[in-house]
């Protein structure tokens, strides 16, 4: 009996530090790590499109914005993330 609560006990616990652990730090509409399109500044919809970058979910308020994210160099993409996701 003894063991079968703690193997209850640490279960419960790994799965109380995994959904700490995976928390995210989205503020904005599906996900995204903020309520503004990186590429054109512009409100983001509650459908808008998105993509990971340096493991975080970027929204665009439109596809022609995120087909351009992905031309972007990686120093621009930095740029644009910090500008709007990370000085949050």
């Amino acid at each position: 009996m003894k063991n079968l609560l703690t193997a209850f006990v640490v279960t419960v616990s790994l799965f109380a530090f995994a959904g700490c652990a995976s928390s995210s730090k989205a503020t904005g509409p599906n996900g995204a790590c903020c309520n503004m399109c990186p590429v054109s500044k512009e409100p983001l919809k509650a459908d808008c499109p998105t993509a990971d970058y340096a493991g975080t979910k970027v929204g665009f308020c439109c596809e022609k914005c995120q087909t351009k994210w992905t031309t972007m160099s990686d120093a621009d993409k930095k740029a644009a993330f910090d500008a709007c996701c990370a000085a949050k």
